[in-house]
């Protein structure tokens, strides 16, 4: 999933450097929107209703990317009119995380199939980082109230779940083998987990030996979610291959799916009312902002 949100970004915000196009897709108060851009723009949406199975109406289509587009120009020069400046360093640690979040290869494979270089991303990534900001600066999150909340859950056409989760406690290692050499050694020398894992604290043959806290053992690699689902409370086992390292886990207490509680659900419902409200404000900003604007089209 993050690398299909990765491959989107480079599509929507990383290609506006392209030039060579004779006649823009559009301008926007004197500023080109290239035939490039839009047509990547284009072919990627199409992607993704033929991923979907739907046939979209191409007109349709058309006057709905070249509409994010100018949305898009248009947030961007706002921007620059109220001093929003993204950092190198804030810039540098949103690509970093990119990397982390699709691998290295990965994140530079996507952007060569796009055709983007490496210093226009950059600078692409920064205007991204800058409209965000914009965006967010239309609505307070403090104005969700706690009214709000309760009407949306008590109003809700669907309960809201609570996923099953596991009060775990983990020693991690950096291969199978000193995990297993560790499993051994608790076998014979008859030593408890939680011991064990007391003793392993601050020993340079683990990464760490911790507490892990309530988790839903599905965001874990496949063999850590099946083992957990088999363990009961008290329970430990391992070694279980995670992403990059290997893992003894001791289960100490089960919570079974069920109807989430208000509590549960607060701060997950303020961030949804709160992306409607920015959604709605943006969407309103942008069309009084059209008004006043100066926009040729030439899609057709």
């Amino acid at each position: 999933m993050k690398n299909r949100l990765f491959v989107c970004f480079i599509a929507v915000f990383g290609l506006l450097y392209v030039l060579g196009c004779t006649r823009p897709a559009a301008v926007v108060d004197g500023k080109k929107i290239d035939m490039k851009t839009f047509d990547i723009l284009l072919k990627e949406k199409m992607q993704e209703h033929k991923a979907q199975n739907i046939i979209p109406d191409m007109k349709q289509m058309k006057n709905a990317v070249i509409q994010e587009l100018i949305a898009e120009r248009l947030m961007l020069e706002e921007a620059e009119k109220l001093g929003i400046k993204i950092s190198d360093e804030d810039m540098n640690m949103r690509i970093d995380m990119m990397k982390k979040d699709a691998g290295e290869d990965a994140f530079y494979n996507a952007l060569r199939e796009k055709g983007v270089s490496y210093d226009d991303f950059r600078e692409r990534t920064k205007d991204k980082m800058a409209i965000l900001r914009f965006m967010s600066g239309l609505v307070n999150e403090s104005s969700i109230t706690e009214e709000e909340i309760e009407s949306f859950y008590k109003n809700s056409p669907v309960p809201f779940i609570k996923p099953k989760r596991v009060l775990m406690k983990i020693i991690e290692f950096p291969t199978e083998e000193s995990a297993g050499a560790i499993v051994n050694e608790m076998k014979d020398k008859n030593i408890k987990f939680d011991v064990m894992a007391k003793k392993l604290e601050n020993d340079p043959r683990v990464l760490t030996a911790t507490e892990y806290g309530w988790v839903n053992p599905e965001l874990f690699s496949s063999d850590i979610a099946q083992a957990v689902r088999n363990l009961k409370p008290g329970q430990s086992g391992g070694p279980y291959k995670g992403k990059k390292s290997f893992f003894l886990i001791k289960v100490n207490e089960i919570e079974k799916e069920g109807v989430a509680k208000i509590d549960d659900v607060r701060n997950s419902i303020r961030r949804t009312l709160f992306e409607q409200k920015k959604k709605a404000a943006v969407t309103q900003w942008v069309e009084q902002r059209k008004k006043t604007s100066k926009i040729q089209i030439n899609i057709r």
